[in-house]
């Protein structure tokens, strides 16, 4: 299946986009109204404080100016009355201002403990907005650096991993996966699942008479595999012959800039295997290179179970641990912007973003999205915030020439011949719901 602009012309990314916008729209907008939100309660609070240590400084004054007041104007009277007047005054007006000092002190810090308290439910809600984005969506990937292992429990065996994903413009991803979600990965895995014939000089031979230890021919193809790493660059990956047994096999094999491929070997378990060498032999090489290329292929879709979002950066920051999640979702507005004013050039109705996909046979499916479903997701935005978006092109609000955003208005559309679903409104709740199509079809 591929997949075509509103105007039947090829669409570059092979997947559908549209689903990856609406998601990014739900999440994106909240993560942005939650750190204004929370810059303004920031500033408030700021304000609030300053003017507190201000109104304090100026009892301080006063009281000074008052104390020397009454000081000298007792020296004057030189009466034993007038200056246990004057003591009682300074104790009293001195215990006054500590315990204002207090008090001010008190209150600006348990309202910075609150202050900080409401920035880290802010930056957990940011966390799971943007952790549920990244889970649902697809987006160009340069480069992919994936773990599986094949964990025992006992009588049980399954398979647990890690991806991690470079994408285009900075960006970095690494999530838990869960292998065992798709059909060709719920149980063990042996070598000839992905290619057979693997027959490689790394047995272990020993000569019971001489004591001698030599390298001799093995075929590896029953054998389990326990544990894949696996990218562009390096491959590695462990056998065992069988679940029940403690020998092993690991192998290491490293492309270089050049692309000449060397790698190692070594045997777990395995007595007098030190005496062998722990490099591969050229025939060994490149057979460890096809399982490298036919298991590369074969776990593409399992990069797609994604369960927890382990890490995300941006220009190699951690976004959450530097504040960057907005910074984030204005790559991504970059990122995305030029694509979407793509598909709305190419689509066939204005008030829509539409794509088609096209299956073997020639049939074809239209996937649309409502213009005004994204846009409402801008509403309780204000001006800074909305302007976030403005690349993308769906609000015909222009920050540079309006002071304030508009009011989210339905438009009315020209009636539909067909009865498709229509997409929602997109509200905001702590984790936006990822619903499995949220673009509406139409069958052509």
């Amino acid at each position: 299946m591929r997949y075509l602009y509103g105007d039947s012309t090829p669409f570059p990314l092979g997947y559908n986009f549209l689903t990856t916008l609406e998601a990014f729209m739900a999440a994106s907008t909240r993560i942005v109204q939650l750190d204004v939100e929370g810059a303004l309660l920031a500033k408030q609070r700021d304000d609030v404080a300053q003017n507190r240590v201000k109104g304090l400084e100026a009892l301080e004054q006063f009281h000074n100016v008052v104390m020397r007041a009454v000081q000298d104007t007792a020296k004057k009277v030189q009466h034993q009355h007038a200056l246990e007047y004057a003591r009682a005054i300074a104790e009293y007006a001195t215990h006054y201002i500590d315990e204002h000092r207090k008090s001010t002190l008190g209150s600006n810090e348990r309202e910075s403990l609150q202050l900080r308290g409401d920035s880290d439910r802010r930056s957990s809600e940011m966390r799971a907005q943007l952790e549920a984005f990244l889970k649902a969506a697809r987006f160009p990937v340069l480069k992919t650096k994936l773990a599986i292992r094949l964990n025992l429990d006992g009588k049980d065996a399954r398979h647990s991993g890690t991806a991690a994903l470079d994408h285009p413009d900075g960006i970095a991803t690494s999530f838990t996966i869960a292998p065992h979600r798709t059909a060709a990965w719920t149980a063990p895995r042996k070598v000839s699942d992905f290619v057979q014939g693997v027959a490689l000089r790394v047995g272990v031979e020993k000569s019971w008479l001489r004591g001698t230890v030599t390298a001799k021919e093995l075929v590896v193809d029953d054998w389990t595999i326990m544990q894949v790493d696996l990218s562009d660059e390096v491959f590695e990956l462990t056998l065992r012959r069988k679940l029940t047994e403690k020998e092993m096999l690991v192998f290491r094999i490293r492309r270089n800039e050049a692309g000449a491929v060397g790698g190692t070997v070594e045997h777990p378990g395995a007595a007098g295997a030190e005496a062998l060498p722990g490099n591969l032999g050229g025939p060994d090489v490149a057979q460890i290179e096809r399982i490298w290329v036919a298991l590369k292929a074969a776990t593409r879709e399992v990069v797609d179970q994604k369960e927890q979002l382990i890490n995300v950066s941006l220009d190699a920051q951690p976004v959450f641990e530097n504040g960057l999640a907005v910074p984030f979702v204005v790559r991504l507005v970059s990122m995305f912007a030029p694509t979407v004013r793509e598909i709305a050039k190419r689509s066939p109705n204005e008030f829509e973003l539409t794509l088609k996909t096209e299956a073997e046979g020639g049939r074809r499916e239209e996937l649309y999205l409502r213009k005004e479903a994204l846009v409402s997701t801008l509403q309780p935005l204000p001006a800074k915030g909305r302007e976030v978006f403005a690349p993308l092109g769906l609000d015909s609000w222009v920050p540079s020439m309006t002071a304030a955003p508009p009011p989210i208005v339905a438009v009315a559309e020209p009636p539909r011949s067909s009865a498709a679903p229509e997409v929602a409104p997109v509200t905001h709740p702590a984790v936006p719901p990822v619903p499995a199509a949220p673009t509406s079809t139409r069958k052509l």
